[in-house]
């Protein structure tokens, strides 16, 4: 009988399909208003940055703090080149922060950089913002955004299929 249940265990064991485990790819943004100016603080995983080959590194789990510093310019680069905001539909200046500014986070086990960005308009009504990073290296990429500004309190989610907030 007790041979039985090991039996019976055992080809459970061997006979149950694997599981993959996908790690999903969620960013994060706060945007609020510092100076009459809106500001951003993007909250990435090293792993999606490493992923997406912003960061040089051997294993994308295992990314250390000098690699990215040494990929400062490609990373400020890239951010100018896939967020953007603007107001009344013109486009507004983007400045990521110096890389001296950059933080790491602990967030749901993994490590995020929080880099924040500063935004300039000329016309400070009817923002909007658009966010095109991650998608290629991973289609089901997500930023989940927090939209504190003057008059708007607001959670969004912003994915390939939809890159703009709010939309007007």
């Amino acid at each position: 009988m007790k041979n039985r249940k090991l039996i019976a265990a055992l080809l459970c064991l061997v006979l149950t399909p694997f599981a993959l485990a996908h790690k999903f790819s969620t960013a994060y943004m706060d945007v609020q208003v510092i100076d009459g100016q809106p500001a951003l603080l993007w909250k990435v995983a090293l792993h999606d940055l490493a992923k997406a080959k912003l960061i040089v590194a051997q294993n994308n789990h295992q990314v250390s703090w000098q690699q990215v510093m040494d990929s400062a310019p490609v990373l400020t680069d890239y951010l100018k080149h896939h967020l953007f905001f603007s107001s009344e539909a013109k486009q507004c200046d983007i400045s990521p922060a110096p890389a001296s500014n950059w933080q790491l986070q602990k967030l749901q086990r993994d490590l995020y950089l929080l880099l924040p960005v500063r935004v300039r308009c000329d016309v400070l009504s009817n923002w909007q913002l658009t966010y095109r990073a991650l998608f290629a290296s991973e289609p089901s990429h997500k930023l989940l955004l927090s939209w504190q500004v003057p008059g708007e309190s607001a959670k969004g989610v912003l994915a390939a299929e939809s890159v703009t907030f709010p939309l007007n």
